[in-house]
């Protein structure tokens, strides 16, 4: 009895989890360059399997108990591109390697990014989302005006002439990535400059987000389902513990 209260609990956390995941992928479907937030992790479904073993199978299956710690689930991203569309603003700019990412920085922090829609701050220089500032091939990106083209190669002309390059990055681990706040990521093994020969971009273009509002309402509507379910599995444990505790007060 107290397994299947265990695993109705490390479902609802795991829910919980997800749910969380969608809210956010819901509210940013529209923010260009935002990557689809993914929970990985099965410990409800490890500690199910665990179990339904045959006593037989038992001393070499995780105990339940175990399984949360071993296959918690954590919040990932998903990587696959999102399609491009042309605004026709100079400095909207869209990435076409789907590993390579910009690189924004606050001074102190880095951040990757596939959002490029970005602007020039009352000082020249070329700013990102939230404000922060965007880095080229010598640091701060900076401009006369706004009235610019963007190269496909990253450099960026005005009247003709080259005043800015664009530096793109890789992270080491891709699959390392984070989340952060917006369409920022976080790369907490690091990141490297890729070779000039790799930037391929395009100007007056943005890449839109790798996800949208209702296929992450169809989520939604199966994790409700599972909520429901697990619900009623608790209510029906109570409501058997109940029993049992007032046969044995009968007794």
């Amino acid at each position: 009895m107290s397994d299947i209260f265990q695993i109705a609990g490390i479902g609802l956390f795991e829910g919980k989890q997800r749910l969380e995941a969608i809210s956010q992928n819901a509210a940013s479907a529209s923010l260009p360059g935002y990557r689809r937030h993914v929970v990985t992790g099965r410990a409800f479904d490890a500690a199910l399997a665990t179990s339904s073993a045959s006593p037989a199978q038992a001393p070499s299956q995780q105990a339940p108990s175990q399984a949360p710690s071993q296959q918690a689930p954590s919040q990932q991203v998903n990587l696959h591109p999102g399609s491009m569309m042309a605004t026709g603003r100079p400095l909207d700019v869209a990435i076409d390697p789907q590993d390579l990412f910009f690189a924004l920085t606050d001074g102190t922090q880095t951040w990757l990014t596939r959002a490029g829609a970005f602007r020039v701050g009352e000082d020249g220089v070329v700013v990102g989302e939230r404000d922060l500032h965007v880095i080229g091939m010598q640091g701060d990106v900076r401009l006369p005006s706004s009235d610019v083209t963007v190269e496909a190669d990253g450099r960026i002309t005005y009247q003709g002439a080259t005043v800015a390059e664009l530096q793109l990055f890789k992270p080491t681990e891709p699959s390392s990535l984070l989340a952060a706040q917006g369409s920022l990521l976080s790369a907490p093994s690091g990141m490297e400059p890729a070779q000039k020969g790799e930037v391929r971009v395009r100007g007056g273009t943005l890449e839109a987000s790798n996800t949208d509002a209702a296929s992450e309402m169809l989520e939604l509507m199966t994790l409700s389902r599972q909520f429901e379910s697990l619900s009623r599995v608790l209510q029906n444990y109570d409501e058997a513990l109940g029993r049992v505790i007032e046969k044995l007060g009968e007794g």
